[in-house]
């Protein structure tokens, strides 16, 4: 009885697991970089039919795919746009309970037809455990367009009309440039980015749980643009210029190449800005404490300049395991400002000015970066070591002149100039590995060595009138520093993918030693200091569905001061209005918290992050009305920050010739001083940014932009609410060679109101800007290129029922990955 009822069981046992089937799984990738293939077409057959398919379904967005099949003989056959149709035989056998057929690589299609025409479309953001990709080279507009304008679709990345940017809505974040910190571009990020071509990147990252590997730096999380290196025999590039109405040109070249074991990339552009006169005005009212008094102001500012931009990497592969490079980029130029102001005080100071100002503001960044890596026989196990050099100058000039003065401290006809030489060096070493150990498990680990060397050299002249009429030095304005920073770092991460989860979790320890010279007229005091952060990280992801991803994620990051919040420098150019830094700060830490939700399809893409941040010693911009009745404006470690944020990225493409995108956030912060209890602010704040872009027939593309952007919660100062729009019209020549853009800006409003109003301990001032925001901006590129490899073309439109023969996935859908 016993062994009729084991029998039984086994037998039931057996049932189940034949009813169950075998799973197959495997990875889809490309033979020529070994880069997953998403949303590729797989077909099921079986050997004895082999034109009728049993299943259809799709890779996943890192070219996974699993199924489950009974025992027999089967034919798979994998289809992805512009590769070629691949067939595998695949046995399953009785009682196996998995077949891993592990990765398999597909060749790009050499096949070259007469039609060309393309429409099948990749999505354009992709989720990951740690981080949201943004495909740049899937962007039908990164042709004619900059870094900067592209950056305003990637998912929690905000740019206002003013070209400031924000990640999660804080300003303080780090700029990589292909894994490794780009201080060119974090210093002048605006600038930096408009000067460089769209179609010079390949992706950008944003990475919002920064893991271990990465330095702790940059609150709201890194922002990495990747770069388009080719990996193929041949060349390709293009040239670039554009023009607007303000006065502003410039021209960019991009060029990559591959011949042998070597590779080159590089892309440069030269740019000159204009923004024509802008208008402002400024109200101050001093209450008790302060005497009561009034001030106002009312000036007019023109800004011009321009500057050279170059980015190259050479890199040499002596064989399959070992890859060196050698990268330089430099980033400078100018920019002047031409002002003149009239002021009147009233009350506890009656006085009255007429001020002319000339200034002239220096900016740049060279880096020298070299990089050795290393593979091994396993795949993506990885060595590699790196050093990297940056000088970043950060000088300044102004020289100002008072005419007809009335009872002010200054004579008529009074005159006083200033240039600051500031700037730093940074050298930076690093070793790190990577070992996947198995195929769910994988460990990291490394050293980190960076060494900052920072300073400030004031020269302060004024004008004696009153006496021979000679220029001569002003001793009491004297503010120096020479500020030295040690970082020694090291860190340890492991990771996990167990089916549909993954984790990543790390620990990363920071030790900082830093020298403070602080030189002024009074004093010359040098100040040391240490401190050890331990700064941990974790993520986690889960796959709700073939497209659908859930992730959690926690991290710690600092914020260390630099030379620009440090610089005690006073810029009085505005003698009411005096800016300086302060060398005494310490380094803000802030912890982060988020949720984030992801669907992607060939249609409709959408993201959403929940995200909760604090910081206890945030550094904050603080305000304050002296003796003399001038308007001080420095910073501070006062802040302690609390905010909830909701970020949203939505796409839409509802037929191929149209595709329509949002992003934007809602946060609530409250801030609050950690001296003054009645210093606090607290509410909401929010951006979008919305475009739409139509593709029409003859090689057309019409696209509306438009943003709003509401007040931005700071410790004393709010703001108004201000948007902007845009419209552009490309066309493309000669087989889509030449993209001629036509954009224009506001073209219903010449100037856009901004206003500020701050508050303090016995004062309060408000600051209107009326700045020209109306232009139009003509934009020329031209492509070239000796592709070798493959070219991706087919005979007629290719959309999702194409690919799928028409058939229904068994499994979820998806379409082959587009281009």
């Amino acid at each position: 009885m016993k062994l009729t009822l084991l029998s039984l069981i086994f037998f039931l046992i057996s049932v189940v697991i034949y009813a169950e089937g075998t799973t197959v799984k495997g990875q889809l990738t490309s033979a020529s970089d070994q880069q997953p293939l998403p949303y590729a077409t797989i077909s099921v057959a079986s050997t004895t039919v082999p034109q009728k398919s049993i299943k259809k379904f799709a890779t996943d967005d890192s070219g996974n795919f699993t199924t489950s099949l009974q025992a027999g003989d089967y034919i798979f056959t994998f289809q992805f746009v512009g590769m070629n149709s691949l067939n595998r035989k695949v046995e399953v056998k009785n009682g196996e309970s998995q077949v891993n057929l592990g990765q398999i690589e597909m060749t790009e299609s050499s096949t070259e037809l007469q039609e060309v025409s393309v429409t099948a479309q990749r999505p354009l953001v992709k989720v990951e455990i740690d981080k949201l990709t943004y495909s740049a080279k899937d962007d039908p507009e990164a042709s004619t367009s900059n870094v900067l304008e592209l950056l305003r679709k990637v998912p929690l990345v905000t740019v206002d009309g003013e070209d400031n940017i924000q990640l999660k809505g804080s300003s303080s974040f780090k700029i990589y440039m292909n894994g490794k910190p780009s201080n060119m571009i974090s210093n002048n990020p605006s600038q930096v980015l408009k000067s460089m071509p769209a179609n010079s990147v390949k992706n950008i990252e944003v990475i919002t749980d920064p893991g271990a590997r990465y330095d702790a730096e940059g609150v709201g999380g890194i922002i990495n643009i990747i770069t388009d290196k080719r990996a193929d025999e041949g060349y390709s590039g293009s040239v670039g210029a554009n023009g607007d109405t303000f006065g502003g040109y410039g021209g960019n070249g991009y060029l990559s190449l591959k011949y042998g074991k070597f590779g080159f990339t590089g892309n440069g552009s030269y740019f000159y800005h204009n923004r024509p006169e802008a208008k402002t005005s400024f109200i101050r009212e001093e209450m008790a404490p302060n005497p009561v008094n009034k001030l106002m102001q009312d000036g007019i500012s023109k800004n011009y300049g321009g500057g050279l931009f170059y980015n190259t990497s050479l890199s040499y592969e002596p064989d399959t395991l070992n890859l060196f490079n050698v990268s330089v980029g430099q980033f400078g130029g100018k920019f002047h400002s031409d002002s003149k102001q009239d002021a009147l005080s009233e009350g506890a100071r009656d006085y009255s000015y007429l001020l002319k100002n000339k200034s002239m503001s220096h900016f740049g960044s060279f880096t020298l970066a070299t990089d050795y890596q290393r593979t091994f026989k396993k795949k993506d196990e990885l060595l590699t070591v790196s050093y990297r050099f940056e000088r970043d100058p950060n000088n300044s000039e102004f020289e100002s002149e008072y005419d007809n003065v009335v009872n002010y401290i200054y004579p008529d006809g009074y005159r006083i100039k200033s240039i600051n030489d500031a700037g730093g060096n940074e050298h930076t070493g690093q070793i790190d590995y990577v070992n996947p150990l198995t195929n769910k498990h994988s460990v990291e680990v490394g050293l980190k060595y960076i060494y900052r060397d920072n300073s400030s050299r004031g020269d302060n002249m004024f004008l004696d009138v009153a006496n021979d009429g000679q220029w001569k030095e002003d001793l009491k304005r004297k503010n120096d520093l020479d500020h030295e920073q040690r970082i020694a770092s090291g860190y340890a991460g492991y990771g996990l993918k167990a089916g549909k989860f993954g984790v990543k979790l790390g620990l990363r320890g920071e030790n900082t030693a830093q020298k403070i010279h602080f030189i002024n007229a009074k004093n010359d005091t040098i100040v040391h200091s240490n401190f050890f952060d331990l700064v941990p990280s974790a993520a986690f992801s889960y796959q709700l569905g073939m497209t659908k991803t859930l992730r959690w994620g926690y991290n710690m990051r600092i914020s260390r001061p630099g030379i620009w919040y440090l610089n005690p420098y006073v810029n009085d150019a505005d003698p009411n209005n005096i800016r300086y830094g302060n060398p005494g700060l310490d380094a803000e830490q802030t912890h982060n918290l988020n949720i984030n939700y992801g669907s992607f399809s060939q249609k409709v893409n959408f993201n959403a992050t929940l995200s909760y941040s604090f910081t206890q010693n945030a550094i904050t911009s603080y305000i304050f009305v002296d003796e003399n009745g001038v308007t001080n404006n420095t910073y501070r470690n006062i802040g302690r920050n609390q905010s909830v944020g909701l970020d949203g990225y939505a796409s839409w493409t509802p037929i191929p010739a149209i595709r329509m995108n949002l992003n934007g956030s809602l946060i609530y912060t409250d801030i609050q001083s950690t001296e003054n209890a009645g210093m606090r602010n607290s509410g909401f704040s929010g951006r979008g940014f919305g475009s739409i872009t139509f593709t029409l027939p003859k090689d057309v593309r019409l696209t509306a932009n438009g943003g709003i952007f509401t007040n931005s919660i700071q410790l004393q100062t709010t703001q108004s609410t201000f948007y902007f729009y845009s419209f552009s019209a490309m066309k493309s020549f000669f087989n889509k060679k030449l993209d001629v853009s036509l954009n224009t800006t506001t073209p219903f409003h010449k100037y856009r109101d901004f206003k500020l109003t701050t508050t303090g301990e016995g004062f309060v001032q408000k600051m209107n800007y009326q700045n020209p925001m109306r232009t139009f901006r003509l934009s020329l590129t031209y492509r070239f290129g000796d592709l070798k490899s493959s070219v991706r073309k087919v005979q007629r439109t290719i959309t999702n029922e194409d690919i799928l023969q028409g058939g229904s996935s068994q499994e979820g859908s998806g379409t082959g990955g587009g281009s």
